[in-house]
């Protein structure tokens, strides 16, 4: 079995590395590295039951109209996929691959049952542009021995004064019932081989409520971030490449959902008991932190990662100047932040569209007339203080596309769902007015920055699953 074989090699290597063969790690929703700066990280692991996730349970892989509520009484843990957290207790053990500096061991931490015996280590301290290996370790009780190590490795941001190359890519909206291989999606075997220095996922990570089993309680919630996130081909791409994550509506709790929504359906489910989940689940900022951010990668390179769902006005109120999606202080955060950047590259990753075209049904996002107010504003904003170094990109359509917004010149990149099977077309198809490259299929964004290449310092691409490029833009070419 491909979790089984996966597994075990990283119980060997990290037998190899740190000399401690042993049983099977009892980690099996995997490791997530995230919020890489040049002094710091965040990784994220789970202690469970069992090794491995349960793959002869209940299987359902419904949708949409066919996606099931799971009655009273049925314990999502005998569901296909279901990952049972464990109490004891986990330890970090992390070094620099040159092994220049002292092997930091930090000390065992209990798990706790009320935050699904999740742990996040916060580790500062370390040196820019640096390459990591670490080993996370958990066993039952502290008087028992050790049930087996996963490994990881990760390497450091750059300074913001250095001029040092970097690629990186972005993803959204992962179905697990529209998988395209049987141990996930093709695009982390894609990513793991081209080995970007960070991911961003831009959300809809999970569906609470259009998969089975919708999502009506924290348990169910939680069973959907470990029944994907234990899958082996995410398991093995996010030990060796670090991410940011964003969340959307589906990993809210709704489609096109908004603070103080309580779809009927997944009562007594709703959008605020939604939030700390999605904070619990992926490496995150301290729970004090908005979830809006930015971060710097060398000289040339500065990401935005907005928030779009815990600020805005509810989708079905009349449009106007008060009506937002990002909110007042978010909103002003951006511009200050974008005007005061020495970046050369300015990129915002939105989970939503800015510019699109959307479904012209559509009243969820700053290319929908519900929004165009706040919409135009920005996009107005945005290309009289930053024009020809702002880029947009964008999760939640589920068509790749590269956009030009016919008024203000700004361009906007779509990477996709994650599976060909995920997608659809939009409804009026090409808009020549906007599209400079429309494919219905599924993939990844892949952008590539490089402070001394003159020709070709900012490269963005479009790649199918198997990462194949598919289209190629090329800004900043000399003359």
């Amino acid at each position: 079995m491909a979790s089984t074989r996966r597994e075990l090699l990283g119980a060997l290597a990290a037998a190899s590395l740190y000399g401690k063969p042993g049983p099977e790690p009892h980690q099996a929703t995997g490791l997530k590295i995230g919020e890489i700066t040049p002094e710091s990280v965040v990784i994220w692991t789970r202690r469970t039951t069992a090794a491995f996730r349960l793959d002869n349970g209940v299987r359902r892989r419904g949708h949409g109209k066919d996606a099931f509520i799971l009655e009273p009484g049925v314990n999502v843990d005998t569901l296909e996929g279901a990952c049972p957290g464990g109490s004891g207790y986990v330890r970090l053990t992390i070094e620099p691959v040159s092994g220049r500096e002292k092997k930091r061991v930090e000390s065992w931490v209990e798990v706790d049952p009320t935050r699904d015996f999740v742990h996040q280590f916060r580790i500062a301290g370390l040196q820019p542009a640096t390459h990591y290996r670490f080993a996370v370790e958990s066993k039952e009780a502290s008087s028992k021995r050790e049930d087996g190590t996963l490994t990881g490795s990760f390497r450091t941001a750059p300074r913001p004064g250095d001029p040092v190359p970097v690629e990186f890519a972005l993803s959204s909206c992962q179905m697990y019932c529209r998988m395209d291989r049987e141990d996930g999606f093709w695009i982390y075997d894609s990513l793991e081989k081209l080995k970007p220095a960070f991911l961003v996922s831009c959300g809809d990570n999970v569906y609470y409520d259009s998969e089975d089993p919708v999502v009506n309680s924290e348990a169910t919630a939680r069973y959907h971030w470990a029944r994907m996130y234990s899958l082996p081909s995410l398991t093995s791409c996010l030990r060796a490449i670090p991410g940011y994550w964003q969340k959307d509506d589906h990993d809210t709790v709704s489609d096109d959902c908004w603070p103080g929504m309580k779809p009927p359906k997944q009562a007594p489910f709703t959008f605020e008991r939604g939030q700390p989940i999605f904070r619990e689940q992926v490496p995150s900022p301290i729970p004090r932190e908005p979830l809006y951010r930015r971060f710097r990668w060398g000289s040339d390179l500065e990401v935005w990662l907005p928030e779009a769902r815990d600020y805005r006005s509810a989708n079905n109120l009349p449009d106007g100047p008060a009506k937002t999606i990002w909110g007042t202080i978010q909103k002003q955060w951006l511009k200050d932040t974008l005007e005061k950047s020495t970046a050369r590259w300015k990129i915002i990753v939105n989970p939503d569209p800015v510019i699109g075209p959307d479904h012209k049904r559509k009243k969820d996002n700053h290319a929908d007339p519900a929004f165009a107010t706040e919409g135009s504003e920005i996009r107005h904003w945005l290309r009289d203080h930053v024009e020809g170094h702002v880029f947009l990109m964008n999760g939640d359509r589920h068509w790749q596309y590269h956009s030009v917004d016919p008024e203000t010149g700004l361009h906007e990149f779509g990477c996709g769902p994650a599976s060909d099977a995920h997608a659809v077309p939009p409804s009026e198809g090409e808009d020549k007015r906007y599209h400079r490259f429309l494919r219905i299929k599924g993939g990844f964004v892949y952008a590539r920055v490089n402070p001394a290449d003159k020709d070709n310092p900012l490269v963005i691409e479009h790649r199918d699953v198997k990462g194949r490029v598919v289209n190629q833009v090329v800004f900043g070419r000399r003359g």
